[in-house]
């Protein structure tokens, strides 16, 4: 696990850039919460570093909070350039170079092995569903901000151990029992991380060896929680095959010049809120067939991962729905997004 420098944690609306040729690019914006510390911008060349050290450099210019995932050779060297970009696009084009991926979680960042970044989004997400079912006294008390730190050598099952002793709740049910079936025997390096809250903390370590915390309340005792450790779920529920997806020819109606647009997108954003600020860009309405995503059991608040660069607005919204298996058309204004054949 990487060290960092102590920073607050903030909440900003996730921005993401849609360039256009011989227009200046311009910032969109979607409506949900990321740390903020990844809008930072990164101006910095660094030249045949560590990876380790490198991680380290970005944590601290930004005053957040990346992990390094320990299945990661840290001592690997990198040589990147950044110029003003923000942190986010800065650890993209890190992955692109080390062969990993981004998972962007509530308080922090991970350079991830590839195929476990959803993994470790949807733990999240679970794990923030969960907590917010707690008693609201519960909440408060295990939602106190503490700095951790350890010395070079010391056991996650003796940190886990130490960060479960700080619950202050009336009784509190750990599952397993025997934590080192889950937990196997490790020697960490020297490292800390800021002020989060035990859960977020809990879940840090936990999802370095691919487990994550789940808490429950007491169905028999108000005052009693229980802490699970469970395997981090698969990132989404396994695809069906995908549909072709469904086009029309372009509206003579709309705006002349819009055929000859380019776009370039480099985003993770819920499939929804992603296609309400194309359809916006694109002076479109969205209208998705909810009932049918429900008959094929696809979530339109799934996280959309994708880049493209210099596309074409068809080229575009394919991109959009293929991770999916949706179809698109457009009639008049409309944007339609189906699941059907």
């Amino acid at each position: 696990m990487a060290q960092s420098v102590t920073g607050t944690i903030r909440s900003a609306k996730l921005g993401f850039i849609i360039s256009m040729s011989l227009v200046v690019s311009s910032v969109g914006s979607l409506a949900w919460s990321r740390p903020a510390f990844l809008d930072q911008p990164i101006d910095a060349t660094f030249q045949r570093i560590s990876l380790a050290q490198l991680i380290s450099q970005l944590s601290t210019i930004s005053e957040g909070f990346v992990v390094l995932d320990r299945l990661i050779d840290p001592t690997q060297y990198v040589t990147l350039t950044c110029q003003g970009e923000d942190l986010l696009t800065v650890l993209f084009k890190l992955a692109d170079k080390t062969g990993t991926e981004v998972a962007v979680l509530e308080s922090t960042v991970w350079l991830t092995p590839i195929g476990k970044a959803g993994s470790l989004e949807v733990a999240d997400d679970e794990r923030k569903a969960t907590f917010q079912k707690l008693p609201v006294r519960t909440r408060q008390s295990l939602s106190t901000k503490q700095l951790l730190q350890w010395q070079a050598g010391q056991k996650p099952l003796i940190l886990i151990e130490k960060l479960l002793a700080r619950t202050n709740t009336d009784s509190l049910t750990i599952t397993p029992d025997d934590l080192s079936t889950v937990i196997p025997h490790d020697h960490l390096a020297a490292g800390s991380i800021p002020p989060l809250s035990l859960p977020e903390q809990l879940d840090l370590v936990a999802m370095q060896y691919n487990q994550h915390i789940l808490w429950k309340q007491s169905s028999q005792d108000a005052s009693a929680v229980s802490a699970s450790f469970v395997p981090l779920p698969p990132p989404t529920d396994p695809k069906k095959q995908a549909i072709k997806p469904k086009q029309t020819k372009p509206n003579m109606s709309q705006p002349a010049g819009r055929s000859q647009e380019r776009y370039t997108l480099r985003v993770a954003a819920p499939f929804d809120e992603l296609l309400a600020a194309i359809s916006q860009r694109l002076k479109l309405k969205p209208v998705i067939d909810t009932q049918s995503l429900k008959a094929r059991g696809i979530n339109p608040k799934e996280i959309i991962r994708l880049e493209i660069k210099d596309a074409s607005q068809d080229q575009l919204l394919d991109a959009i729905v293929r991770p999916l298996g949706l179809g698109w058309s457009i009639e008049r204004d409309d944007l339609s997004i189906s699941a059907s054949d």
